[in-house]
């Protein structure tokens, strides 16, 4: 199982946005988990190697499981994604980030932005709500939503 985290700046009303080359999809700022770091750890110092800021105390937010399920329902991969919120930061950010381009976006523009289709769930609850969310996704190997499961603490029944 892969462990990645990540991390969403909000400075006022933007949004610190990431995307990625591959598909186009916009992200925010993270990576896998090194041996030993602790998830917070690797928030910091992932969204330090992407964008050159340094954010302060980064709050969890979201805790997901992603399962890739091939076409006979078999479990090809399995990640764990541990999601923070910053609204501090310092530092000068990169020119041009090694994983991306980097833009601030307002906080409802989020939504409209090409991204995988579980992550307008994750960002439509941490930029409206307080509480910490929980879910699980299931994606096929080209990304495509097979179905997910979310649960928050101020909401603790399921909803999909």
């Amino acid at each position: 199982m892969q462990r990645v985290t990540n991390c969403v700046l909000k400075d006022g009303s933007q949004v610190l946005m990431l995307q990625k080359p591959r598909r186009g999809w916009w992200v925010v700022p993270g990576g896998k988990m090194e041996t030993g770091e602790s998830t917070r750890e690797t928030a910091i110092r992932e969204f330090r190697e992407e964008t050159g800021l340094h954010i302060k105390n980064p709050a969890i937010k979201g805790i997901f499981t992603i399962l890739i399920i091939d076409e006979d329902d078999e479990l090809l991969s399995e990640w764990m994604m541990f999601t923070f919120l910053a609204t501090e930061f310092e530092g000068e950010m990169l020119g041009k980030s090694p994983e991306g381009k980097l833009a601030w976006k307002e906080k409802d523009e989020i939504l409209t932005l090409p991204m995988a289709p579980g992550d307008r769930y994750i960002f439509e609850h941490i930029l409206n709500n307080e509480d910490v969310l929980y879910g699980t996704f299931r994606y096929t190997p080209q990304f495509k939503l097979l179905s997910y499961r979310l649960q928050s603490d101020s909401n603790p029944k399921e909803s999909s």
